[in-house]
């Protein structure tokens, strides 16, 4: 799994807040449902870290679609934004999110 801080290598906030969005939703990996809500693909998600804008992306996206991968990641470096790796996947920190959340007994949505 890759995640994709919106702060750059100095510790400087990425503008614009909407980054990741705009981002994800650019080079197509999301579409508007009939409920006229948007949807990513389950390999990646905007998010919020520590109150920044993020991405966070499966590295089976490479094999998917491997031009918005390559463009996201060209993104990100060519920014100076944070990038780290970890084990797992998406749909895994997703469950281990939605089981914190039930043991804490809390049916909001949680953020990262």
């Amino acid at each position: 799994m890759i995640i994709i801080e919106g702060v750059n290598d100095k510790g400087a906030k990425f503008r614009p807040s909407a980054w990741a969005e705009m981002l994800i939703e650019g080079v197509g990996l999301a579409h508007f449902g009939s409920d006229h809500k948007i949807h990513y693909l389950p390999m990646i998600e905007p998010a919020t870290i520590n109150g920044n804008a993020a991405i966070i992306m499966d590295e089976e996206l490479e094999q998917i679609r491997p031009e918005a991968y390559k463009e996201i990641l060209h993104f990100a470096k060519e920014n100076r934004l944070l990038i780290h790796y970890e084990v797992g996947t998406l749909a895994e920190r997703r469950a281990a999110q939605k089981s914190e959340q039930h043991a804490k007994g809390d049916s909001r949505r949680p953020s990262t």
